[in-house]
């Protein structure tokens, strides 16, 4: 049988961002791919625009015209409203089959290929989703290796320290513990408005945009991050005012910020801007300056005394508590004057990073900022975030928010 091909355009000549190429494949073949993927067995050519790949994967015209151009243009395909319920339907479809069923049975051995392929690729634009039980059922959890070499992920040289606190308290947020021993990660561990609004700050400290145009923007590509009401309001106007808050948002943000100057006056400067155009409650300009002067003094070697000494004495917060004493009487608390001096305490009682995100997980409040304000000073203090931690981040990550995070830290880290 000849391969389907409904178009005679010069696939050179085609703008990548054209998802009209997929409507007007699918129109007529969408309703038969579904039939039978339900029914357990390919029979007909479709699969380059029901399960597209990254362009450059393959060297057929079709492989070409329907090739993904980017990481942009895969976000846009999951967005749409008619390709992005196709996806997830056949996705779906694929996943309620019978146990036993391999891929191979079901799409033959070189379109289980691709389906792998588009399985990755949409996996890497929304995390840990549908796409990567695809990936779990069928191809025992492998990902393609060419689409995440043409993806170009970082394994390394990345800001990950607040991201591992907040994936790894993402699952204690409603669900408070009160002990150190508790899984780091689970099915449910993702990335939550923490990080997001982190990535928002390193994009603007690499000069992409200003500061309430990249935290718009980012809020407008994750909407359902877990960000806080008043937050998610400001951020659909188009000339946000700051609204008086000393909630813990400004603080859960500003790790970038210790990294990016070579002075702390500078950095004590730029917290509090980034901090002022949403948190302008001295309580939430203080928040943020306190996590980013920790964070420029640790990655500068000052001791774990010295730290607490200057932020008792220039934010007057209680550091001499420990752990054990505030545990069993915290509760959850959202402002920076009930979240902040108690990440800092987990922090200055680690003994190493795994054990700062642990001790402020445990204290019961808000696990996942409270984790991420002692995963960033923790990384700037022991020199980095575990292999181990760092590569469970990544598999959680969406590659777009990766690649900032990564040219973060070549500008800045690694000097």
């Amino acid at each position: 049988m000849n391969s389907h091909n409904p178009n005679t355009q010069n696939p050179e000549s085609t703008p990548q961002n054209a998802l009209d190429r997929f409507l007007k494949a699918q129109e007529t073949i969408y309703p038969q791919a579904l039939k039978e993927i339900r029914s357990g067995r390919k029979q007909t050519h479709w699969i380059w625009y029901i399960f597209p790949q990254l362009k450059g994967l393959g060297h057929s015209y079709n492989a070409n015209y329907y090739g993904i151009a980017d990481v942009e243009e895969a976000r846009q395909y999951l967005n749409h409203p008619v390709l992005g319920a196709r996806l997830h339907e056949i996705t779906r479809a694929l996943l309620l089959l019978p146990d036993g069923l391999s891929a191979e049975s079901i799409l033959g051995s070189i379109d289980a290929l691709k389906v792998r392929s588009s399985m990755t690729l949409f996996d890497k634009v929304a995390p840990d989703g549908i796409f990567r039980q695809v990936l779990k059922r069928y191809y025992q959890n492998k990902e393609d290796r060419l689409t995440l070499k043409a993806l170009n992920i970082p394994e390394e040289g990345l800001l990950l320290g607040a991201v591992a606190g907040d994936i790894i308290g993402s699952v204690y947020e409603h669900y408070s513990i009160k002990r150190t021993d508790f899984p780091l990660f689970s099915e449910a561990s993702r990335f939550t408005d923490d990080t997001v609004m982190t990535v928002a700050v390193a994009d603007w400290l690499l000069g992409t945009d200003d500061l309430i145009p990249s935290l718009q923007n980012y809020v407008h590509r994750y909407p359902k991050a877990g960000y806080g009401a008043m937050f998610q309001q400001w951020a659909t106007f188009s000339n946000p005012i700051p609204y008086h808050s000393f909630g813990n948002g400004s603080a859960m943000r500003v790790s970038p910020i210790g990294w990016a100057f070579d002075t702390l006056e500078e950095t004590l400067r730029h917290a509090a801007e980034s901090a002022a155009v949403t948190h302008n409650h001295p309580q939430g300009i203080k928040g943020a300056q306190a996590v980013a002067a920790c964070i420029f003094l640790a990655r500068k070697g000052e001791s774990k005394a010295n730290i607490r000494t200057y932020v008792e004495q220039t934010f007057y917060y209680d550091l001499h508590r420990t752990c054990d004493e505030i545990r069993p009487d915290y509760r959850f608390d959202v402002t920076c004057q009930g979240s902040v001096p108690e990440s800092i305490i987990a922090f200055l009682e680690s003994t190493d990073f795994e054990s700062a995100v642990r001790l402020a997980v445990s204290l019961g409040g808000d696990a996942d900022t409270m984790g991420a304000i002692a995963g960033s000073i923790a990384e700037a203090f022991y020199g980095g975030v575990p292999k181990n931690i760092r590569q469970e981040c990544i598999r959680r990550m969406p590659v777009d928010l990766l690649s900032v995070l990564h040219r973060f830290s070549e500008r800045f880290m690694c000097q």
